[in-house]
């Protein structure tokens, strides 16, 4: 016991090791693809161009909860490049995620990047919007709210429901007008009115006596907001991410960039109310409304508006003194707020900022400390990164003012330690008012005052119960001092949140820094990052050695995740329930997204896959990758083995790469009998560019799923006779574009058809009249392109054909038939339409051979070979591994059987037919969990004949780098189909009878050609080789649902003692327990 403590140990010291380049991948993960895109809107009642995310304005609302993962794939479809930044959130050691140009090069249109951040120990209100130009002028901006853990409480009663105002100043004007009005030298005009969430005009409804939270956030380009509701108060309770002492207003400044939230409860007499936001410091005075509806209310709003504060500057100083740290709650953590005693730390440094407009070169600019910031081609964190020299220079601004330097333009970069403690003042000579944001940061606010700041200021300073928030106020002719704790190493934005300010140059950027290169300290640079500037030829030139050291860490960090240099693809499937009509009839089908068949994956060598799966069924349910060699993960194969099942109303992340694969494959449930209602699909794998393929480029492609079908619900159990073939193809018709009716009659197109028996049972033939079959790959392997009139294509196969549409301009019927059901033989049929016909497919019907001609089959089999000359996804040639040379160090012969056992059919593999026990055999593996499984319960040979069939949990132990040969024999009059998880195999004999060792002089030991499924005929044998090059627990089963159901299936525990990241990954923190390990600690990172 104390030597499995110990590995546990060091398993955990390991992850948390590993787990430096990801999100804390113990709490939860959001995923989501935003599409950036141009539309038109009329928000003050003119239409004009706004910018869109997922087609909305405002964009779509992100809901967190304290230490989410959030994953966003952003695609550009703007005809400028574009960025998002994440208002308030501190992106802890990861300034790559902060989505400003001195960290992130813009995603260029029509491309995409995908944000991988955590909103590590936050709550609070915060926003996002567009970092580039002046996109914010157009939209694409939004709320971003983190709710408190369900184990941390909140400081106040739980609120009825909650409300998300964005608010802000809006301009008729375009943004790209407005822009130009910039660079020309002139300053934007007054802004034409104010929005609430994107309107000018909105609804909230509430219920009366009840109690609601309303998140106010000024999202605008300029100007400050009050916030009033007619005969309600406000009770302040969180100013970006601080709790604090919760006063009661019957008004709200709220500045540029700022968010607060209010507890606003419905005590009124039953009636509408004005929700009013209003400009403040202008003399012009934009008002915008909304309505707060009481549920029971019969009267509209009415009356005189609400009105704002009579006084200016000094009212609002005097609330902003009012806001104050509720020292005894807690925010994000369990530890109340006053628990770090800023006021008792003394800085280390104090910076002094004062901003100005001054003209440079004749044009109208805005500099801090004289110097106006202009952005580099190249962002600063990756000049720092890579060392490029004459990106930005330390010495370009001062930490305080100098009115004798004349105003320059200059990229400002403030050298900072990490863990230094430093006092920063916001000095504001101007009439106007400032607000300015630290992006990585919140800070304590702990003095305002009007005129010029002198050290003597401090005595003034709020050093008890100052709040903590990341935007402050800098009133006219005024001061405002913030502290701050750089605890977190990057490089950081000091930014106007006035836009106009910001893109004429009223920022700089603070450079949190330490010479001790730490993962604890910062995160490595992204292995998806956008590279531009000097940083594209600066990576290019460091190829050829930086793999050599950045591949090796890596190969470490690699351990928790998909190797992330690669693309990621993004999925949420939501599993459901459904009525579908495959046979002209209603039934019960399990759909995906609401799609039978569900969605078609199309990736690429490499590509790293992320599904949440989220499981509204009303059973346990998994979901399996059909060929995907889940490359040292088995993690995420998806069977009862590997994977505890995903409850009823709950879901679970898969996470894999599709690694050194391509080829055609499917998914399917590998749970009960749902595979019989649906939940199944596609999965096509393409190969990268820089992979030659070896046949023309197809004009196209299709997918075809094709199987055996019941009208019975998956969950009747009856006798499998009620058999219909399907194509799952829910069309009519296939329809070929771009055949022109010119091309002599003829469309001499060539089409890629993927062909996949999806069925429960049942062999099919597959042909198309008039059109012969190229065949080029079989799973994953290019075969020697040969051409079929038809082919065969057992349970759980895949082939891809290429088919020329060389016939005259017609129909023509793509036929599926049952193969070894006679005297039964099912028929599905489509319709391939060459464009221009107007002539239906001819009749009869093409046939295939004869139902129940084995030999047949046996024959075409065997034609099936390696193309050896060809590469896959790699660039060596497939014939370059010369299995047919390599020893056989282990033999495994397995004959399948049906039996009864206890009075109930059961089908066994060496007279043992396997049960699933309550505790996957991999965890019950990686934890030492006696009892679970034996070794010797199963042997490698059948035993003798006349022994019983009994039930038991088999696992075959076998060594890693080991090369096995595994022979199927089935002595039974039903043709059987194999299939192993994990890898692919090479297919080197097929028979009549019983196999012996002599057969291995038939053996195809030159070009046998590699798959994951094999068929073994009635009363013959098949025999694979297998070079065990991926540790794991595998799955190998009969792909005929019956059977595996019954009990023909068991596992390979293929292992060695060397406990390494190298051979196999460690036990995914997202790991759903049950059975005996259910009670263990989850490994977090």
């Amino acid at each position: 016991m104390g030597g499995t403590r110990l590995l546990h140990l060091l398993r955990v010291v390991v992850l948390a090791l590993l787990s430096a380049f990801l999100v804390q991948a113990e709490d939860a993960y959001k995923y989501y693809t935003w599409t950036v895109t141009y539309g038109t809107l009329s928000p003050l009642g003119s239409p004009q161009q706004v910018i869109l995310i997922n087609g909305q304005f405002p964009g779509p609302q992100l809901d967190l909860v304290t230490n989410d993962n959030v994953v966003l794939n952003l695609v550009n479809k703007l005809d400028e490049p574009f960025l998002l930044t994440w208002n308030g959130i501190k992106q802890r050691k990861n300034s790559w995620q902060d989505g400003v140009l001195g960290t992130n090069c813009p995603i260029s249109p029509n491309s995409n990047y995908t944000y991988k951040f955590q909103a590590k120990d936050q709550i609070g209100t915060y926003t996002y919007f567009p970092s580039t130009q002046l996109h914010k002028a157009a939209g694409g901006f939004g709320g971003l709210n983190v709710y408190h853990r369900s184990v941390i409480p909140v400081p106040y009663p739980y609120p009825d429901g909650d409300f998300t105002l964005l608010i802000g100043d809006w301009y008729k004007t375009s943004h790209k007008a407005l822009g130009e009005s910039l660079d020309s030298g002139k300053s934007l005009a007054f802004p034409d009115g104010l929005l609430i969430n994107g309107q000018a005009h909105t609804t909230i409804n509430g219920d009366q006596g009840k109690t609601y939270m309303f998140r106010i956030s000024n999202v605008g380009m300029s100007t400050s907001i009050n916030f009033r509701i007619q005969g309600h108060t406000l009770k302040l309770v969180e100013i970006e991410g601080s709790h604090i002492i919760q006063n009661t207003y019957d008004t709200l400044d709220v500045h540029v960039g700022q968010s607060a939230a209010v507890l606003v409860t419905l005590n009124q007499p039953p009636k509408d109310y004005y929700i009013v936001a209003s400009t403040r410091f202008s003399r012009k005075v934009l008002t915008a409304t909304a309505v707060l509806h009481y549920s029971n209310s019969n009267s509209p709003a009415s009356g005189p508006l609400p009105s704002p504060p009579i006084h200016q500057y000094h009212w609002s100083v005097k609330q902003a003194r009012t806001y104050r740290w509720n020292l005894t709650a807690n925010a994000a953590r369990p530890n109340p707020q006053g628990s770090y005693h800023y006021g008792k730390i003394t800085p280390a440094k104090t910076i002094v900022l004062s901003n100005s407009a001054p003209l440079i070169n004749g044009k109208l600019r805005y500099a801090v400390n004289k110097v106006s910031y202009v952005n580099p081609d190249t962002p600063l964190k990756l000049g720092d990164y890579f060392n490029i020299p004459g990106i930005y220079s330390v010495d370009s601004i001062q930490s305080l003012p100098s009115d004798s330097t004349p105003a320059s333009i200059a990229t400002s970069v403030v050298p900072t330690s990490l863990h230094d403690f430093i006092e920063v003042v916001f000095q504001n000579n101007e009439n106007t008012m400032q607000s300015w944001h630290l992006d990585g940061y919140d800070f304590w606010v702990v003095g305002y005052g009007f005129g010029q700041w002198t050290p003597a200021k401090r005595r003034t300073y709020n050093l008890v119960d100052a709040l903590t928030r990341h935007t402050a106020q800098v009133y006219p002719n005024a001061w405002t001092t913030i502290l701050v704790s750089l605890d977190n190493q990057g490089m950081w934005n000091l930014r106007s949140a006035i836009w106009e300010r910001q893109y004429l140059g009223q920022q700089l950027y603070l450079r949190v820094w330490t010479s001790d290169h730490s993962l604890a300290n910062e995160y490595d640079i992204p292995n998806n990052v956008l590279l531009c500037g000097k940083a594209r030829v600066t990576a290019k030139m460091k190829e050829s050695f930086f793999p050599s050291v950045f591949l090796g860490i890596l190969a470490c960090w690699g351990a928790l995740s998909v190797i992330a240099e690669d693309r990621y693809l993004y999925f949420t499937w939501e599993i459901t329930n459904g009525t579908i009509y495959p046979l002209g009839v209603p039934q019960p089908g399990i759909l995906i997204n609401g799609q039978f068949p569900g969605p078609t994956i199309e990736a690429i060598t490499n590509d790293n896959i992320v599904v949440n799966v989220i499981n509204k069924l009303d059973e346990k349910f998994l979901i399996t990758w059909n060929g995907i060699k889940q490359r040292r993960t088995s993690w995420q194969d998806g069977v009862l083995g590997t994977n505890c099942p995903i409850p009823p109303k709950t879901n679970w992340t898969y996470k894999f790469q599709v690694k050194d694969q391509i080829g055609t494959y499917t998914y399917f449930p590998s749970t009960k009998i749902h595979k019989a209602a649906g939940g199944f699909g596609g999965f096509n794998i393409a190969q990268r560019s820089v992979i030659s393929i070896p046949y023309p480029a197809p004009d196209g492609e299709f997918t075809l799923l094709i199987g055996d079908w019941y009208k019975t619900n998956h969950k009747v159990s009856k006798e499998i006779t009620h058999l219909k073939l399907l194509f799952t193809f829910l069309i009519a018709y296939i329809i070929i574009q771009n055949c022109h009716k010119k091309l002599r009659l003829f469309c001499r197109k060539t089409y890629k058809f993927r062909v996949s028996n999806v069925g429960l049972a049942t062999s099919f033939n597959f042909r198309i009249q008039g059109h012969s079959l190229k065949l080029i790959e079989v799973e994953g392997a290019h075969t020697m392109q040969e051409s079929y009139d038809s082919l065969d294509v057992h349970v759980g196969q895949s082939v891809t054909v290429l088919v020329t549409l060389s016939g005259s301009i017609s129909d023509y019927a793509i036929v599926a038939s049952s193969r070894f059901t006679d005297p039964i033989v099912l028929t599905t049929t489509a319709t391939l339409r060459y464009e221009g016909s107007n002539s239906k497919a001819p009749i009869p019907l093409p046939t295939g051979p004869a139902t129940n001609d084995v030999d047949w089959s046996i024959k075409q089999a065997r034609t099936i070979r390696l193309n050896l000359t060809a590469n896959a996804a790699r660039p060596n040639p497939q014939g370059s591994f010369h299995y047919g040379t390599i020893p056989v160090l282990r033999t495994l012969l397995l004959a399948n059987s049906e039996a009864k056992i206890n009075g109930l059919l059961r089908n066994a593999v060496n007279g043992i037919s396997y049960i699933n026990p309550n505790t996957p055999l991999k965890l019950a593996d990686w934890f030492n969990i006696p009892g679970v499984f034996d070794l010797n319960t199963i042997k490698d040979v059948p035993p003798p004949p006349g022994t019983l069939a009994k039930l038991g949990t088999s696992v075959v132990g076998l060594t890693l780098h080991d090369f096995a040969e595994i022979i199927f024999q089935n002595n039974e009059n039903y043709i059987q189909s194999w299939h192993m998880d994990g890898t692919s195999f090479y297919v080197v004999g097929y028979d009549n009878g019983v196999w012996t060792p002599d057969a291995r002089k038939t053996y195809n030991l030159i070009d046998g050609v590699t798959r994951h499924t094999v068929q073994v005929y009635p009363n013959s044998w098949s025999a694979i080789l297998v070079s065990l090059d991926n540790k794991g627990m595998w799955n190998l089963r009969s792909a005929i649902s019956q059977r595996r159901y019954l009990g023909q299936e068991l596992y390979l525990r293929v292992w060695n003692n060397e406990q390494s990241v190298y051979t196999e990954t460690v036990v995914p923190p997202n790991a759903l327990y049950c059975g005996k390990a259910k009670h263990l600690p989850k490994i977090k990172s």
